[in-house]
């Protein structure tokens, strides 16, 4: 891990907003649970600083950056003149209808877990390893290892 994802890390101490900042970049994770291992999570957001990466950039990035979630992600838009780009679990991977969304507009990136329903989405807590979370928030970000 990095200096954001090892901040991260520290500051993983309980249920809540975790936030935190490094170097422009900034990391801030919807905490349910945590222990030494893992953690659950609502959502993960990501603000790699002004002028980061293009939409385009971004939306070709994530599938590896997000590679240590159990299931693989593929880019499913990218509209630059909408202002983002989206990224989901691949249709064969989905299970229960449930699947990982990554929306982007090159400098803030936002990840998450649903279930489609039939009145619509709702999130749903994920579970990962704390270095994997820490990896995907220094790999997301752009930040150097």
């Amino acid at each position: 891990m990095s200096e954001l994802g090892g901040r991260l890390d520290r500051a993983l101490t309980g249920p809540g907003i975790v936030r935190v900042e490094h170097d422009g970049r900034t990391a801030e994770v919807d905490v349910v649970e945590v222990d030494r291992l893992g953690v659950r999570v609502r959502s993960v957001r990501v603000d790699a600083g002004p002028g980061a990466m293009t939409v385009q950039e971004a939306a070709a990035r994530l599938p590896g950056a997000l590679r240590g979630l159990p299931e693989r992600l593929v880019t499913v838009e990218v509209a630059p003149t909408l202002g983002g780009a989206v990224v989901r679990t691949a249709p064969e991977d989905v299970r229960d209808r449930e699947f990982f969304e990554a929306r982007t507009d090159g400098q803030v990136t936002e990840l998450e877990r649903l279930r489609a329903t039939g009145a619509g989405r709702e999130r749903v807590p994920f579970t990962v390893t704390r270095e994997v979370l820490g990896r995907m928030v220094d790999r997301v970000s752009g930040e150097p290892r």
